[in-house]
């Protein structure tokens, strides 16, 4: 029998060991994620200091409350979002905006070809999976002209251990992101075949979660600025292959394309709603839809898909 008391808040929506009804996380009261930020990289957050931020949750689930700010639940919904993002320009509120990269960015291509205007302030908090670098150039190309102080950050976490466990705001040579860790509550072990584990601390030392396998792999890099962390690569959720197409995505490209994609006996590429195939490999969003499957509320599948006796290869899990 589960220990619940009443203020509970279960969350179904994250996790993939266990998917009967026990497998569930009790969400745990979060720290002041502002704070956090503030102390350790305060460059990103700079263009908050003094003022009241809006933050706006685009992510497919419950990510709790924040009490340094007004908060906004989108449910997913672009008009939602847009509207908030309008309303905080029109208040001059600094933003976060947090979510998974590929609706967050068709949020912005879309709310900016309605609405081009943005709060002078943003910050993506990103997670559920990798953004590539050529979408984060894109996404820096695209609100150059609307918002002066535009800052990314991406989060890694295990629902069977916490959520943003760790943190990476810059890249290697190589491009990938650099996590570090939060706080001195977080841990990471890697073993000799470079399999990557986390432990949750408490103040006193003890393991609230003692190594808790992740099923990704990672090494010790340094990104481009000397700050050392972890690459974290998991090549059954991000094929290399699939990993090196998005890679060569112009701003153009994924103007036009979603991100969802299909790899496997033929490739295709969903276009964003509006938008017309202009090659063989381009399939028109609610074309994708019906033949691959999509809902903003997955992640993508970026692994190589399995083409016997699928329907909709869509992975059941958005954490």
């Amino acid at each position: 029998m589960s220990t619940l008391k009443a203020g509970d808040v279960l969350s179904y929506s994250s996790g993939s060991h266990d998917r009967g009804p026990y497998g569930f996380r009790t969400l745990r009261p979060g720290g002041n994620l502002m704070a956090l930020f503030q102390h350790r990289w305060p460059h990103l957050v700079r263009g908050f200091a003094g003022r009241l931020p809006l933050v706006i949750n685009a992510y497919p689930a419950c990510v709790g409350t924040f009490d340094f700010g007004v908060t906004v639940d989108t449910y997913l919904s672009h008009s939602t979002g847009s509207r908030a993002l309008h309303f905080a320009h029109l208040e001059q509120m600094p933003v976060m905006l947090i979510g998974q990269p590929l609706f967050m960015a068709d949020l912005l291509f879309r709310h900016l070809a309605k609405t081009p205007t943005l709060p002078s302030t943003l910050l993506f908090a990103c997670g559920g999976y990798v953004m590539p670098r050529s979408l984060e150039y894109a996404l820096r190309q695209l609100v150059a002209p609307y918002c002066p102080d535009f800052n990314l950050i991406h989060g890694y976490g295990v629902a069977e251990v916490d959520a943003g466990c760790l943190f990476a705001s810059q890249r290697s040579a190589q491009g990938h992101l650099v996590y570090e860790p939060r706080s001195a509550d977080v841990e990471v072990t890697l073993d000799e075949s470079a399999a990557l584990s986390l432990s949750l601390k408490r103040p006193d030392g003890g393991y609230v979660i003692e190594r808790f396998p992740t099923g990704d792999a990672g090494m010790v890099a340094r990104s481009e600025d000397g700050t050392e962390g972890y690459v974290i690569w998991n090549n059954e959720r991000l094929h290399p292959n699939v990993l090196k197409i998005l890679e060569s995505w112009t701003f153009e490209e994924w103007e036009r394309r979603t991100g969802y994609l299909y790899y496997g006996r033929e490739i295709r590429f969903q276009l964003r709603k509006g938008f017309e195939p202009k090659v063989g490999l381009e399939a028109e969003f609610h074309d994708y839809e019906k033949k691959y499957g999509h809902y903003w509320l997955f992640k993508p599948v970026w692994g190589r898909a399995q083409d016997e006796g699928r329907d909709h290869p869509l992975r059941r899990t958005i954490m």
